[in-house]
């Protein structure tokens, strides 16, 4: 069970505990790293549509996300309303969606970055880090209580067998604006080493 969330939250996830457990077969690994409480970015890679709801499902605490407005149609709408998705329109772009994390992380709130900026279909683990994440991370009114929470999805393909890996958090304070995309990409890239050791338990 999630241990930081509203009760709609939590009733949401004890709906999708069953099948995102069970039948798509995600595990998670370092939930401790995930602060409880004021603003946080769980930075992840991104190869997978189904990474976002993972990553919710994952997480310890609830988490909000940001959508294309044309995802919420009638049937597709009011679903992922209940799990936290915030409309933004196609034509704001990626400044419309930095907006949009920008007023959630001010209400202390969790939200989910890919900071490659689109899904990576290379060979290459990790796509070069967009500047938007770190945009966010100096904003003055938060950037002293920020936590970035580095994260890393195991996928072999397919829709099953997902396992998420919380690396500790780092804080935008205690990190010099112009050595940040590089430690986070090192951060990142940290985890993606421990692959063999969450796949095998070792």
């Amino acid at each position: 069970m999630v241990r930081s969330a509203s009760f709609k939250w939590r009733v949401s996830y004890i709906i999708a505990y069953p099948f995102f457990r069970y039948v798509i077969d995600v595990e998670s690994y370092g939930k401790d790293n995930v602060p409880l409480s004021g603003p946080v970015i769980i930075a992840s890679n991104h190869r997978s549509a189904w990474d976002p709801p993972v990553l919710g499902f994952a997480s310890p605490r609830e988490i909000h996300f940001i959508a294309k407005r044309e995802l919420f149609n009638p049937f597709l709408g009011p679903i992922i309303k209940l799990y936290n998705a915030h409309p933004i329109n196609r034509s704001a772009g990626a400044r419309g969606a930095l907006i949009k994390a920008l007023e959630l992380l001010r209400k202390n709130l969790a939200i989910i970055i890919f900071p490659e900026g689109t899904r990576n279909r290379t060979q290459k683990p990790l796509l070069p880090l967009r500047r938007g994440i770190e945009w966010l991370s100096y904003q003055p009114d938060i950037s002293h209580k920020l936590a970035i929470v580095p994260a890393w999805i195991y996928h072999k393909g397919g829709w099953r067998g997902f396992k998420v890996l919380f690396g500790k958090p780092l804080y935008p304070k205690d990190i010099r604006r112009e050595d940040f995309l590089g430690v986070l990409k090192y951060k990142m890239l940290e985890l993606y080493e421990k692959k063999k050791e969450v796949e095998y338990g070792t």
